[in-house]
């Protein structure tokens, strides 16, 4: 039996392998916050991207929970997460999502968000519209 050669053939494996990590690090990994190839990521990136629209049923929302729309920055992305199990996602033409993030007060809140990324046929692309909202431990404000 051959250990030599085949000591070899692993010591070259190890080294292509450990150059292709590196790569895939710098190509794909360095410098990002989030995994932007994943759904999620991809959702949340968008989300921060572009003005966020409130409807009138969240505007009277934010107002009854004394919340300021200003909340939603950079930060409040970065803690976000998208719960697909509560979210519409195959609904046409634009898909509603689940959001969970904690405000700048440290309050749990969940944004239902209808994301227009990609809507074929119709006005509202590349937009988002905050359409409700729901703090943990907080009665219903009677928006409609």
């Amino acid at each position: 039996m051959n250990t030599k050669g085949l000591t070899r053939r692993l010591k070259y494996y190890g080294l292509g392998f450990g150059l292709g990590l590196i790569l895939v690090w710098a190509t794909l990994l360095k410098d990002r916050d989030r995994a932007s190839w994943l759904p999620e990521g991809r959702i949340l990136d968008f989300l921060e991207e572009v003005d966020l629209e409130i409807t009138s049923k969240a505007q009277c929302q934010l107002d009854c929970l004394k919340i300021d729309a200003k909340l939603f920055d950079k930060t409040f992305w970065e803690n976000a997460k998208v719960d697909f199990k509560k979210s519409a996602v195959k609904r046409k033409p634009c898909p509603e999502h689940y959001i969970k993030s904690k405000l700048a007060d440290g309050r749990e809140i969940a944004l239902y968000i209808e994301n227009c990324e990609t809507c074929i046929d119709c006005e509202n692309e590349r937009t988002a519209f905050l359409r409700s909202i729901e703090i943990d431990g907080i009665e219903n404000c009677n928006c409609e």
